[in-house]
């Protein structure tokens, strides 16, 4: 059972969040929908990251106007909103499967020229327009494995990889050719606040291939 001061706490945490979407997107972006295709492809639900977790696993990020990021499995673009509100001055694409939740994201994105929302399946992108790649848990452990195949296989340059939310499936890149550990944390609390009702891990990857 989860502490009651905890809950209260990460519900205050998400009326936070709701109010600076509706600054940035015009509404709000954090009500969970659940996935349809998960029995199916291992796309796991629409689940918004907080924006003081997002401060915390993108603290980093110095994207400048010739990079190019991509949210895979972006849900309505919580993480797009971030970059867009701190001025994100480069090229910022989000690809998402579920056509409800993609249809949100085009719809309040439409606003902001540099960022393209993309209704589709992960797997059919080419990933060399890319340099940094942010991922919030979009896929179950299996299709994550199949995921970071297809990227090692078809990947021309180095990348930078945002992981939030790893705890099933991050182990799976320990050691591996071409995979560097930049950072790997817990989350729980932010700015005061438990924004997770549980804790959370995210890390942060370097992958070169092999031909670079």
């Amino acid at each position: 059972m989860i502490n009651p001061f905890i809950s209260l706490s990460n519900r205050i945490s998400c009326a936070l969040d709701n109010k600076r979407d509706l600054k940035i997107c015009g509404e709000k972006l954090g009500v969970f929908v659940p996935s349809p295709f998960g029995e199916d492809i291992g796309a796991t639900g629409c689940q918004s990251a907080p924006y003081n977790g997002l401060d915390i696993v993108l603290r980093d990020l110095d994207l400048k106007p010739e990079d190019s990021f991509i949210d895979i499995g972006c849900g309505k673009g919580r993480a797009i909103a971030y970059l867009v509100g701190n001025g994100c001055p480069c090229r910022i694409t989000g690809i998402e499967i579920n056509p409800e939740v993609a249809s949100v994201a085009s719809r309040w994105t439409r606003r902001y020229p540099n960022v393209e929302i993309i209704e589709g399946d992960a797997f059919g992108l080419d990933y060399n327009d890319y340099n940094v790649l942010f991922m919030y848990r979009p896929m179950e452990p299996d299709a994550f494995i199949c995921f970071i195949s297809l990227l090692e296989m078809s990947l021309e340059h180095p990348v930078k990889l945002y992981y939030y939310a790893d705890g099933q499936s991050g182990y799976y890149l320990n050691e591996r050719p071409g995979w560097d550990l930049i950072e790997r944390r817990d989350i729980y609390r932010a700015k005061g606040y438990y924004i997770h009702k549980i804790p959370q891990r995210y890390s942060v990857w370097t992958y070169t291939p092999e031909n670079c």
